[in-house]
């Protein structure tokens, strides 16, 4: 039903069509890939260069919260294209929420660091002195390790938040859906096979309505998703938030990776089948 109404809304706008957002979408990503993440890797693995890695820390926060804004504005010119996006690949569909990634998934790639820290603590000898660092310097392979307790108390208020605004911004959405089939349902009745533009203007006119209501929940996820970056990288060391946004970036850029692209379509199985292979 949204999606009807996304693509009704759209073509009775007269205005000029702005620019796709997949087409800002591909060149933002563009510039993760090819230039902000190199960048900073090359600074995590040079020890001469942790100096600066603030700087590069700074420089990809702030591409991330570009794209938020650029998704904002999108999302007030056609929202249609950003809530229902057929340009997105398949790996990058379950992802998705309310046009963006899921902002849990913030805090699970956290979580991974931190649990995988403590497993490693679990793991190793006490007695022992060997430690193995990989190609990255001591500060950098060690970033994880017995986290500030600020950071892991940040972590529960944040997960605290999201159970709060994460249900609520979803029935949001479910509301102004329904309030619109009612609004349509109800005025649709007196109007006869005879008045189609009569009846033509009262589902336009509810389509703007819930149109405004789905960008002002987008807009509201993408302040959600803004604020849980920020306290993440806030309440992390300069070490901890590089690897985090490296691991951010990371996952991004391997959606459009052609070889994990051509694997997952390899291993599609259809239900029939998996359902067979169950037995």
């Amino acid at each position: 039903m949204l999606k009807a109404v996304g693509l009704f809304g759209r073509s009775s706008n007269n205005k000029k069509s702005p620019r796709p957002f997949k087409d800002y979408y591909s060149e933002w990503l563009t510039t993760l890939k090819s230039s902000l993440l190199p960048s900073l890797r090359q600074s995590l693995s040079d020890a001469s260069s942790l100096p600066n890695l603030s700087l590069h820390v700074d420089a990809l926060h702030r591409h991330f919260l570009s794209y938020y804004d650029a998704l904002d504005s999108a999302a007030q010119s056609d929202v249609a294209q950003l809530l229902f996006p057929d340009w997105r690949n398949p790996l990058e569909k379950p992802f998705l929420w309310l046009a963006d990634l899921h902002p849990y998934l913030f805090t699970n790639l956290l979580r991974s660091f931190l649990d995988s820290a403590s497993d490693e603590d679990s793991d190793a000898d006490s007695d022992s002195l060997v430690v193995q660092f990989g190609d990255r310097p001591w500060h950098i392979a060690t970033a994880w390790r017995s986290p500030s307790s600020s950071l892991t108390q940040k972590v529960e208020q944040v997960e605290c938040g999201l159970r709060l605004m994460v249900p609520a911004l979803a029935a949001r959405a479910r509301d102004g859906q329904a309030a619109f089939v009612e609004r349509v349902a109800r005025n649709w009745g007196p109007y006869d096979a005879g008045k189609k533009e009569a009846a033509k203007a009262v589902m336009a006119e509810a389509m703007e309505a819930e149109m405004e209501e789905m960008v002002s929940v987008l807009v509201d996820a993408n302040r959600l998703r803004r604020s849980v970056l920020a306290e993440i990288v806030g309440a992390a060391s300069v070490y901890q938030a590089a690897l985090f946004l490296e691991g951010l970036a990371q996952f991004l850029v391997g959606f459009r990776n052609p070889e994990l692209l051509a694997q997952f379509d390899q291993c599609k199985t259809p239900l029939s089948k998996q359902c067979r292979l169950a037995i």
